[in-house]
Formats: C-alpha cells, structure tokens, sequence
C-alpha cells in the first residue's frame, strides 16, 4: 500500500519536467483516468490468451461426441453458404438460380436487341440486308417460321422457329455475339405475345 501511495504522489508534476512513470504509476495513471472502465476491460482482455475467431481447433478423435459444442459453433458460423453471398457490395447468385430472367423461358421465339442503330444507317433498304444475314446465319440451326426486322426500333429482329431446341441453340449462339460493332442480346418471348404482334406467324 506504501508502493501504491509513493506512485500516486509520482503522478503528480509540480516541477512541469514531465512524469516519471514505472510499469505499477503507468497502471494507477490508467485507472485514474479510465472513466468508462474501457481500460481495464483492455488489460483484462490482454493478460488473458487471445483465441482467433479464424482458427477452429482440431476435432478430438474418438467420434462426434468428442467435439466441443464451442467448437462446433465456430466451425458451424464460419461456414457461409456460398448461393446470395454478398462480398463487398458484389452479390454472387445462387447455383440453383438460372437465367431465366434475363433471356426469359426458352419457347421458339427469340427477339434479337441491339442488331442495328437506325440512326447510322444510310441505305433505305438497310433492313432487307439484316434480314437476309439474320436469316443466313438462323438457317445453322433450324427452320423459321417468320422474321421481322424493325427498322423504327433500337436494333430489334424478331425470329420465329419451328421448334424451341430450334431457338434455344439459336439464342445460345447469338446471345452476346457481336455484330457490326454491337453485342447482340437474344431474349425467348412467349408464342402469345409473338403472335399479338404478328398474327400472321401463326402459320
């Protein structure tokens, strides 16, 4: 207790030439200015061994039974399931998730986007060109059934096969392929859809 008294009386700087501080008026120092009992809680958390959240000790041979509960529940919270895991604001889709939303389900047909930019073009025909490459190039993988080429739209080419495996290799094919200068996008749309739009596909 006359160590204790001593070191309080050294904290105390009358002569303004700084504190002299051994490791027992370091500690008294801290106490006395640890409000919160933030600082104790520290040197508690310091003088005890630090176990890493990271590091999972070995299981004890012999079974499940051997297995700390502790230990489980590290292994158990350390494992994240790998479907909607979000890492740095970047998500990674789910395994089980297809593509359905963004080239839709698989029918026989397909509307092309970004085949073409109206505003370049110069030739008046210009859709007649598109349409015959467009057919030249379907005819790999299987009959159509009808062909629009929207000259007024953002590059649209409406396709319509005799088949949905005709379609569906079509779209695989196409889908971000480019051509002249654009990344053609291929979406399925449904047959209703298509035939409100061309009635005459119907045949």
């Amino acid at each position: 207790m006359q160590e204790a008294g001593a070191a309080a009386g050294d904290l105390d700087d009358d002569e303004g030439g700084g504190l002299a501080l051994n490791a027992s008026s370091r500690a008294l120092l801290m106490q006395k200015l640890d409000r919160s009992g933030v600082a104790s809680s520290i040197a508690g958390s310091l003088s005890s061994p630090a176990v890493s959240s990271s590091v999972v000790p070995a299981p004890v041979l012999g079974g499940a039974s051997g297995v700390a509960p502790a230990v489980a529940s590290l292994t158990q919270a350390s494992v994240a399931p790998l479907g909607g895991l979000h890492l740095a604001g970047f998500s990674v889709p789910s395994l089980t998730n297809p593509t359905i939303d963004t080239v839709g389900v698989a029918t026989e047909c397909l509307l092309l986007k970004n085949m073409f930019d109206p505003k370049s073009e110069t030739e008046p025909d210009f859709d007649l060109d598109i349409k015959e490459d467009v057919q030249d190039e379907c005819a790999k993988f299987g009959k159509l059934k009808h062909i629009f080429v929207d000259k007024n739209s953002e590059g649209f080419v409406y396709l319509r096969f005799d088949s949905t495996q005709a379609a569906v290799d079509a779209q695989r094919a196409l889908h971000g392929r480019w051509f002249a200068g654009k990344m053609i996008i291929a979406t399925f749309m449904l047959p209703q859809n298509y035939e409100a739009q061309f009635p005459d596909s119907r045949e």
